[in-house]
């Protein structure tokens, strides 16, 4: 199988490095167009143009434009001309550019929810061009529209590493804490390593012992982002640690059980409440944080991703497509 795949410039996203990862790991020729996000080899538009004409499928995957990264060179698709095996494929949040429609969308969230859906909220340009449109923050009203299909973030390879000694009770690291209920738990984590609890929180470090912090801690803490969702639910599920999730409410298939393979909460009394009674049980901390690994590995790799978008766009409902046997156009 070959893939035509328009990738973001350098510009590292949540969505593209699991898709990225995905097509390698399906054995999948790629014909990418730009570096980054775990591309191994570019082609220049000529060649794209030149693969494009006898590709499997043409994937067109989001990229934010910002700085000296620019978004990729969608105006190759015109020139491709085959909508019919096109995809699209974003990680987009607050709207369709990935940037907030006001000053004030981010702060209309708190008692708004429906206010993550910003305007415009579908690339309309792009709608045209693609067969489907994958989308990783997809609402009930968004499945009225027949192009769009649920793409949930997933757990790169890199976060993937031998299981550590546990050593601490919690891990909390937040980039910002202005989304979701960031600040209150960040709060309460922090009120908890003040009483005794030993707690790494507000700590810096470089990525590979950022996640070897998170292999070392019984219970990990996630919590929303813009896009009803966190990058961090992954890191910390894909290295055996029992995940703290708040609760989401967009739509996609293979969802993490609450008690089973993370621990939800929706509000900061259920976040302290479940906090409690996990801190003096840690071999459920132990068994939860297996389950997600496991949960993971049959779900939410970048590899089974791929297996999940190629099953849909083989005729498979979007619904059941993880739980098909994948067969590869060879």
């Amino acid at each position: 199988m070959k893939i035509v795949a328009i990738t973001p410039d350098r510009k590292l996203n949540a969505l593209a490095p699991l898709i990225i990862d995905g097509l390698y790991d399906n054995n999948i020729e790629v014909i990418a167009t730009d570096p980054g996000n775990g591309v191994k080899n570019v082609y220049s538009d000529d060649e794209v143009l030149e693969h494009a004409k006898d590709a499997d499928y043409i994937f067109a995957i989001f990229g934010k434009i910002r700085g000296q990264h620019r978004s990729g060179k969608y105006h190759l698709l015109d020139k491709i001309n085959r909508p019919e095996v096109t995809a699209y494929i974003t990680d987009s949040e607050w709207t369709c550019t990935s940037y907030p429609d006001s000053t004030t969308q981010t702060k209309e969230v708190e008692s708004d929810p429906s206010r993550h859906r910003g305007h415009p909220w579908i690339n309309e340009w792009m709608y045209e061009r693609c067969r489907w449109y994958f989308k990783r923050i997809v609402f009930p009203e968004d499945l009225k529209r027949d192009k769009i299909i649920p793409c949930y973030l997933g757990a790169w390879n890199r976060y993937f590493g031998a299981p550590e000694e546990k050593k601490f009770d919690i891990f909390c690291s937040f980039g910002q804490i202005e989304n979701g209920l960031r600040r209150p738990t960040h709060n309460h984590c922090l009120e908890l390593k003040n009483t005794g609890r030993n707690v790494l929180i507000n700590k810096k470090f470089d990525f590979d012992t950022y996640l070897k912090m998170i292999r070392r801690s019984w219970i990990g803490v996630s919590g929303w982002g813009a896009g009803n969702c966190c990058m961090r639910m992954w890191e910390i599920s894909s290295n055996r640690t029992c995940c703290f999730i708040q609760k989401p409410f967009i739509i996609y298939p293979n969802k993490f059980a609450d008690g089973e393979s993370c621990v939800y909460y929706s509000t900061i009394e259920e976040f302290k409440e479940k906090m409690e009674f996990y801190l003096d049980n840690k071999e459920e901390c132990a068994r939860i944080g297996q389950n997600a690994y496991d949960h993971i590995m049959k779900y939410h790799t970048g590899k089974k991703r791929i297996q999940y978008m190629l099953n849909v766009m083989q005729g498979y409902d979007w619904r059941i497509a993880s739980e098909i046997e994948f067969n590869k156009i060879s």
